[in-house]
């Protein structure tokens, strides 16, 4: 009797060839997809103000019509940045199908330091705005003790390698000014001493920060002191002792 014929299974050779060839094709398609759609026909931009749409989309580097998934929003945001001083960050992000989103936080400035004689507004982060007459920075803090070596527009204070340390330090002090309110409240800051920076304070206070740590904290203090004190009252705070806010009249 004749023995029933065996079931082939399928040749293994073929098998290992297919897999590979069926991986190219579809990734194939993919890119295929990606190419023909997906391509940018809105772009919207949110909280500028001082910069028109057009100029913030053309330091971008993003047209309509550019493929969505091409564009890098990291490079894009950091173009915004460099390429216009008043903005201070820039966040770039995608929209399915067709759409790119970029939101602005505008700069604004808060001090101004001088250069040969010449004013430079700054913002809270020390980035250079740009220089101007000196009665335009009647409304901005002056900052002594510190200057810029070949300022440049939108870039940050640059004092040289022995003066770097003031400018995290001066960082520190106005973006906090900034955060609370109390940038209007200080009439200048003397970074001379790195140890100890001092400012002025609602025309009656000399405030003394000691060195650059618990900036937030030494802040907190200084609002709670002077919240203790009576309208008449002017001196020096000294914030840089026990971590505590010490007082001296006159």
């Amino acid at each position: 009797m004749p023995k029933p014929a065996r079931r082939r299974g399928r040749d293994p050779l073929r098998r290992n060839w297919f897999a590979p060839f069926a991986f190219i094709i579809i990734v194939a398609a993919l890119l295929f997809g990606i190419s023909v759609f997906f391509r940018v026909s809105r772009i919207e931009v949110t909280g500028n103000v001082l910069y028109t749409t057009d100029e913030i989309v053309e330091a971008a580097g993003i047209e309509e019509g550019d493929n969505l998934f091409f564009i890098n929003p990291i490079a894009a945001g950091s173009r915004i940045i460099s390429r216009l001083p008043y903005i201070s960050e820039a966040t770039v992000s995608r929209g399915l199908p067709d759409r790119v989103k970029i939101e602005i936080r505008e700069s604004q400035a808060v001090a101004y330091i001088l250069v040969d004689d010449v004013p430079w507004s700054i913002d809270s982060r020390c980035k250079l705005l740009g220089p101007g007459e000196q009665a335009d920075m009647t409304a901005l803090i002056r900052v002594s003790g510190l200057t810029a070596i070949h300022p440049v527009v939108g870039e940050t204070v640059a004092p040289g390698q022995e003066d770097t340390a003031k400018v995290t330090y001066l960082t520190a002090i106005l973006r906090e000014l900034e955060s609370r309110g109390m940038v209007s409240d200080v009439t200048a800051i003397d970074m001379s001493n790195l140890s100890s920076p001092s400012f002025d304070y609602l025309g009656r206070f000399t405030v003394k920060m000691g060195q650059n740590e618990n900036v937030d904290y030494k802040m907190g203090l200084l609002v709670s002191a002077v919240a203790q004190l009576t309208a008449g009252d002017s001196g020096t705070i000294d914030l840089s002792i026990d971590r505590q806010a010490h007082f001296l009249q006159g």
